[in-house]
């Protein structure tokens, strides 16, 4: 995938000892202490399984607003000092994160008819089946509830009154049929997570318009800061990671950096891009996000930058496996970056039973990109942020995955 023009560029061929990480969370309202803990207490778990010596600092307010840690892992003779920084935007989506279920409902509605009117929707469907079907569930769910509630009341009522001639058994039978068929559609939103999918929706749905100024002013503020980072050159490696939909953040974060700094990646590869479970084509795919498609296309244009994308196919929240700037409409004779698609492959890093478990488990299967195994596979967290080799270095020897069709619906893989 790489153009001709990165063999110019300078390869490191030193072990990196000094690291600067930059974590961008998904649409959640968690903020860095939760990040902070998660990391140590996965962080402690991994040095229990592979003997490494791992160190997680306390967590730091920065001057910046952010919060950071820092890391020190020793792995044999060598030592790396990491810098961990959580790139905050939890305060937006707490801003956007409504709690009534009124204010719910009309975010599915309103989400799902603007995708659906503007073929975003259809679009992901054909590119990857999974997150379609996971973010037209809610609006699937909620037709049901307004359709099938007042249905099963008076299906119930009517078939007790005819069985025993009785109005006010009716009624009860009625009503206590009418409020179970409310729990189990409760009980299936809470299974599957379906209201935090139904706010990232709607929410991406918003910036997508340009309604979001509070969250276009954090990118700024973010891309200033990684700027800087840059300029200093105090870090044998800066590693930016963006996991769900802090995937999109991430990568539009790097794009205006390097707009900031336009000379800062000529001749060296210290910069390198992250994304995990991502969610890009929820943005790209829609025909408004002019700005976001034209930031993809400024990061493919850089020489100088690694990008690695983990997603698992089994993963259905994200897009597994498709190429964020092929969505975009980016032609690969257009791209000067390397890039590469990986599957992290969780089955390996499981005992069998315990990996049915976690697949049962949509959410956790989502985040276990941030969290560490009881076997060791080539995806290791833990190692990518805290190890002494670069990114794009230590996952060389890994082909990437092209042109990945598994997740397509059949007939759209029967016509390619």
């Amino acid at each position: 995938m790489p153009n001709t023009s990165t063999a110019t560029l300078t390869e490191p061929s030193s072990p990196v000892s000094h690291r600067c990480v930059f974590y961008v969370s998904g649409f959640d309202p968690k903020g860095a202490s939760h990040y902070h803990a998660l990391y140590r207490d996965q962080a402690k778990a991994h040095a229990g399984v592979s003997g490494d010596r791992l160190e997680v600092g306390p967590r730091r307010k920065q001057p910046n607003g952010n919060a950071a840690w820092s890391i020190e892992m020793g792995q044999g003779t060598e030592l790396v000092q990491t810098h961990f920084e959580f790139m905050r935007w939890d305060d937006v989506v707490r801003n956007h994160w409504k709690k009534s279920a009124p204010a719910l409902w009309w975010q599915v509605l309103s989400a799902s008819i603007f995708n659906l009117r503007h073929g975003s929707l259809w679009a992901m469907y054909k590119l990857s089946w999974p997150p379609a079907v996971a973010l037209a569930a809610p609006f699937a769910l909620l037709c049901a509830v307004v359709a099938g509630l007042p249905l099963v009341t008076a299906g119930v009522c009517w078939a007790v009154w005819a069985a025993t001639g009785f109005a006010w058994a009716a009624v009860l039978c009625g009503t206590i049929a009418g409020i179970g068929f409310g729990w189990f559609a409760r009980q299936l939103e809470a299974r599957f997570s379906m209201y935090w999918m139904v706010r990232s929706y709607h929410f991406t749905s918003k910036q997508a318009q340009g309604r979001t100024p509070d969250l276009e002013q954090r990118l700024d503020e973010q891309a200033a800061i990684l700027a800087q980072r840059l300029a200093d050159g105090q870090d044998d490696e800066i590693l930016v990671i963006g996991h769900s939909s802090g995937a999109i953040m991430a990568a539009a974060v790097v794009a205006r950096a390097l707009t900031l700094q336009p000379g800062a990646l000529v001749g060296s590869r210290r910069l390198s891009l992250l994304t995990l479970g991502q969610w890009l084509p929820l943005l790209s795919l829609l025909p408004m996000a002019h700005r976001f498609r034209s930031e993809l296309a400024a990061l493919a244009a850089q020489p100088g930058l690694d990008w690695i994308d983990f997603s698992a196919p089994p993963d259905g929240c994200c897009f597994a496996l498709c190429d964020p700037l092929q969505v975009a409409g980016v032609r690969a004779n257009e791209r000067q970056l390397r890039m590469k698609l990986l599957n992290p492959r969780f089955a390996d890093m499981f005992p069998a039973a315990d990996y049915s478990a976690l697949k049962r488990d949509r959410f956790e299967l989502h985040f276990q990109y941030l969290k560490t195994s009881p076997k060791s596979v080539d995806y290791n967290y833990f190692s990518i942020t805290a190890g002494a080799q670069r990114l794009w270095e230590r996952f060389a020897h890994l082909p990437g995955v092209v042109n990945y069709t598994g997740l397509k619906p059949w007939w759209v893989r029967r016509s390619k």
